[in-house]
C-alpha cells in the first residue's frame, strides 16, 4: 500500500514515499537524498496536472485519500496539525461530527500509522476551557467529549483548537483554524485500527461545527459549500470547494439535502441485466465511515434472488457458492 517509518518527516507525503522508496523530502536537494528529492518534484508535477494541488483560482482544496473496504474497511485521509505541523491519519466518515485522534498524553490508545499527537509541541494550540465556549461536558477541567458508534466502539478525550491543513504538504492546502478532539481513551476498533482517529463530516445543524464547516467559513480560500469524495478500490480523492470535473463522466446530478443531520438520498429502484428488481426503497444514508450496505428484508431477498437467478444461467458467474456466500 505505502511504506511507513517510525518517524515519518512532516512535509513528506504517503505517495512520495511509496515512489521514491526513501522518507527524504526536504528541499533543496543534497547528493544522497537526489532520488527522492526527483521523485517527489515528479509527484509534485503529477498533481499539479491531476488537479491535487490546492486551486487558488477556483479556491478549490484537495487531498489524497488512502484504504479500501477489504483490507483496512475504511478511508482516511491525512491531516497536518499545529506548529509546526504533526501528521495525523483520519478515517473520513459523513457519518458523524467529531473530528478527534490521539494525543501523547492518551492513557489508553493503540498504536497507529502516526505518532499520537504532542500537543505541548505545537505552538499554536489552546485547550478549550470549560464554560460558555464548551458544547459538551466538563472533563479533568478540560471541556471534554465522548462519542459512541453504531459497531460498539467509542472515544473519549478533551476538545482543543489549533492550525489544521487538510492533506499533507504535497497539496499545499491553507490553515484554518479549527476545534479538535485530543483522545485520552479509545476502546475497540478505535484502539486496533492503523489510522489514528476520524474526521467527521455530517451535515450542518446538529451540535457543535464540524471540520468540514470551519473550512467552509475560512472565505479567503474557499468560495462554495460544497464538497466531493472519490473513492476507487484504492483510496480516492476529496475535494473541499467545489468538485473537480476531471474524474466525472457526463453531468453531476444533485438531489435535496435532508435537513436530518445525515446525507440521505432517495432510491426508486434496483435494476440488474435490464429487470427491475424492486420498487419500494425509501431513502438510504449515505456513511463512508461504515463497510456495509443495508437494506430491509424484502429489498434484500429481491436482489439477492435476481443475482442468484442471473448467475445460474452464466456459468454461477465464475464463483463458487459456499452456505450462503459466493467465492
Amino acid at each position: 500500500h505505502h511504506l511507513v517509518a517510525p518517524n515519518p518527516p512532516l512535509l513528506g507525503s504517503r505517495s512520495a514515499e511509496a515512489m521514491s522508496g526513501s522518507f527524504a523530502a526536504t528541499l533543496p536537494c543534497q547528493a544522497h537524498r537526489l532520488r527522492a528529492c526527483v521523485a517527489l518534484l515528479l509527484l509534485l508535477q503529477w498533481a499539479q496536472r491531476s488537479g491535487g494541488l490546492y486551486d487558488p483560482v477556483h479556491h478549490i482544496e484537495s487531498a489524497r485519500i488512502y484504504g479500501n473496504i477489504d483490507a483496512f474497511a475504511y478511508y482516511y485521509v491525512d491531516l497536518l496539525i499545529g506548529t509546526p505541523p504533526q501528521r495525523v491519519s483520519v478515517i473520513v466518515d459523513t457519518g458523524s461530527g467529531v473530528t478527534a485522534f490521539p494525543c501523547r498524553s492518551c492513557k489508553h490508545c493503540g498504536k497507529h500509522i502516526d505518532p499520537n499527537f504532542d500537543f505541548d509541541r505545537s505552538s499554536s494550540g489552546k485547550w478549550t476551557s470549560c464554560g460558555a465556549g464548551c458544547h459538551s461536558t466538563c472533563r479533568e477541567g478540560h471541556c471534554g467529549y465522548h462519542q459512541g458508534y453504531t459497531e460498539g466502539s467509542s472515544i473519549s478525550g478533551w476538545y482543543f483548537k489549533d492550525m489544521v491543513r487538510l492533506g499533507d504538504a504535497i497539496q499545499r492546502n491553507p490553515a484554518v483554524r479549527v476545534s479538535m478532539g485530543c483522545h485520552q481513551d479509545e476502546n475497540r476498533l478505535f484502539y486496533t485500527q492503523k489510522a489514528n482517529g476520524i474526521m467527521g463530516i455530517r451535515p450542518p445543524g446538529r451540535g457543535a461545527p464540524t471540520i468540514l464547516d470551519e473550512l467552509f467559513a475560512d472565505k479567503d480560500h474557499i468560495d462554495s459549500k460544497v464538497f466531493s469524495l472519490c473513492l476507487a478500490e484504492w483510496g480516492g480523492r476529496i475535494v473541499v470547494g467545489g468538485y473537480n470535473a476531471s474524474y466525472h463522466r457526463g453531468t453531476v446530478q444533485y438531489v435535496p439535502l435532508n435537513a436530518g443531520g445525515y446525507y440521505h438520498v432517495p432510491l426508486t429502484s434496483m435494476v440488474l441485466n435490464g429487470a427491475t428488481l424492486g420498487t419500494r426503497y425509501g431513502t438510504a444514508m449515505i456513511d463512508s465511515g461504515t463497510t456495509y450496505t443495508y437494506m430491509s428484508s424484502e429489498a434484500y431477498r429481491s436482489l439477492k434472488g435476481g443475482i442468484e437467478s442471473y448467475c445460474r444461467n452464466h456459468g454461477s458467474c465464475g464463483a463458487t457458492l459456499r452456505g450462503n456466500c459466493w467465492e
